[in-house]
Formats: structure tokens, sequence, C-alpha cells
């Protein structure tokens, strides 16, 4: 009898968005060994790191090496949004523009946002080199901006649209779709408004939509499962994460810092909990499963959780990877099921 052939993934930077190759290749190895086949590549997500050429072909080596198939990246929107403040505390810049961002597709320094466009073009690069056919990307809205000056709103959205307009063309000739992540510590309204307008604007072989389960259960107060339910047929990537819900005193907060700490902090990153055996999260990994398999995405669905060694032990670290890849399986089973 002919084994069933079971496909799983889970992103590079499961432990760490680690800049070393020594490290990276480390933790391929690792999903390698656990069973995994697929990955996203996450290093550098976020910043406004540029590889060379020479690194994307090391990058298509060593996961060629490991036998690891990159379906999808995350791309970098430029600059660092979570950072901490002198006295320790973690703090998400998302409210208002940043100034401090050499490289950012939606800035109306006309030089900053030329360089954004290079930075998602180096990435469109990236895939053509590892084969990748999607690529994640945060478009960050400065809400409170937004809601202070309304004109600015206009001149943020004609900023994307310029922007998007460029590179268009250039990732279609490449074979690569953007998927648009929902983000945290930005109120559900404003995600809709901009996935409203962006895939009106842009066809389905350009933008499509990335759905962070995580995110979801977080900032959609009413339904977890809101932006699934919506934005599923356009679905090309997902970070599938199991979470618990932040209770509202922690996120409607007169100190609107406090309250983004508090969402990351309880943005957990933990392992799918798909066969309810590990004792934690709050999803739904059934109902997540049937729209998955409704998605037009490249199965498997990219797993992105955070997992550590206690006290910093590799053999746990490994433990822990392992169950997470069994968990992996048992979901892409459950999404072949609703095929």
């Amino acid at each position: 009898m002919e084994k069933k052939i079971l496909l799983s993934s889970c992103e590079t930077d499961y432990n760490s968005d680690l800049h070393s190759w020594i490290d990276i290749e480390r933790q391929i190895k690792n999903l390698a060994d656990a069973g995994f086949t697929h990955t996203q590549w996450m290093q550098n997500w976020e910043g406004e790191y540029l590889y060379s050429k020479s690194e994307m072909f090391q990058t298509r080596d060593v996961l060629k090496d490991y036998g690891i198939h990159a379906h999808s990246i995350h791309a970098s929107e430029g600059g660092k949004r979570t950072v901490h403040t002198p006295d320790g505390k973690l703090r998400y810049r998302n409210r208002y523009r940043l100034t401090d961002i050499r490289k950012d597709y939606t800035s109306t320094n006309e030089y900053l946002r030329l360089a954004g466009v290079d930075l998602l073009k180096n990435r469109i690069d990236l895939c053509t080199y590892i084969n990748a056919s999607v690529m994640v990307l945060h478009m960050q809205l400065p809400y409170m901006m937004f809601e202070e000056q309304p004109e600015e709103k206009k001149r943020y959205y004609e900023q994307v649209f310029k922007s998007f307009d460029e590179v268009k063309e250039y990732a279609k000739a490449a074979g690569v779709r953007i998927a648009l992540e929902n983000m945290i510590c930005t109120p559900q309204k404003y995600q809709d408004e901009q996935f409203d307008m962006l895939f009106d604007r842009y066809d389905s072989d350009f933008l499509g939509f990335a759905w962070d389960s995580g995110h979801s259960s977080l900032m959609c107060r009413e339904d977890a499962y809101h932006f699934l339910k919506k934005y599923y047929k356009r679905m090309y990537a997902t970070h599938l994460q199991d979470n618990e819900s932040i209770p509202d005193d922690k996120l409607y907060m007169e100190d609107t810092d406090e309250a983004d700490a508090n969402v990351l902090r309880y943005d957990r990153h933990w392992v799918p909990n798909v066969d309810g055996t590990l004792g934690q999260g709050i999803l739904d990994w059934d109902l997540i499963a049937s729209y998955v398999a409704k998605a037009p995405l490249e199965l498997p669905a990219d797993f992105e959780v955070m997992i550590s060694g206690k006290d910093g032990s590799r053999e746990d670290e490994f433990r822990q990877l392992v169950e997470c890849h069994r968990q992996a399986e048992l979901f892409y089973e459950k999404v072949l099921s609703y095929k």
C-alpha cells in the first residue's frame, strides 16, 4: 500500500530572526530533521536589509541541501516598528508616520518611497531565486494620523497606489503575488477599509491576503475569524498560530502605548492545538481548515510559531519542533478532508 505523503510548513525563524548564517542553517536543519517539507523564509522580515545576489544563491542552496521547499517569504516594509523604550518597555509604533525609516513604500518623501520600492523588488528577486511564489507584506496603517488629519489618509493611499503600481508588473513578470497581512495594534475597521480598497483596485494575480490567526484573535473582537471569512478567496498565505484573546481592560486603555505593549505580550505564537492535546489556545482548527481548503493558496499552510527550549536547551527546542510538525501534518490532513 502506497504511503500517503503529508506536507507541513513552519517558518525559518521559529526560534528567532537570527542574522548569523550558522544559526540560520541550524534552524533550517532542525526543520528538516523534524520532518517539515516546506517553510516561509522569514529572515529580515523587519528592517531595511537588502539581500545581495550571492546571499540569494546561498538561501536557495541551503534550503535545497536540506530538502526544504520555500513556497513563500516574508518581505520587509522597511524600518523597525517594534522597539524597546529607554525604560525597557515594549512599544509598537504604528499610529503615526515614522520619521526614522529610510526605505518606506508609503512615504510622502519621494526618495524614501522609491527606496521602499527597491526593497520590495529586492524581496521579489529573492522569491525568484528560491522558487517562492508568494511574498507576505506588512502595511502599517497610521490610523491616529488619519483620525486627527483626515486629509493625510488620501495622501497616504496615493503613495501606496503609486508604489504598488510600480511594483505590479515587476512582480507579475517574476510570477510572484504579494499577500498583505492583517495586523496587530490596528483597529479592525481600518484594516477592512484597507483591504477592500486595495483588492478593488488590484487584480488577484498581483495582490492578495495573508491571514495571521493570532493577530485576528486579538484585534477582531466580535469574530476572531472575520478576516478569514471575508477574504479567503484571495488568501495566498497564512501565519497560523494559536493564541489567547486579550481582555478588554488590557486593550482599551487610555495609555495607548501600554495597550499596544499588552497586545504584543498576548501575541503568543503558540503551536496550533489541532488535536486538542496541547492544553492551550482558543482557535477552532476545524473551522480554519475548512476555509484554508477553499482558499487559492499552495499547500501546506504556513505555521508561524515561537519555539525556544527551556533554559536554552537545544534538546527541548527540538522536541517542541517535532510536536509542531505533528500538529502541522494533522492540520494538513484536516484541510484535505474539506477538499
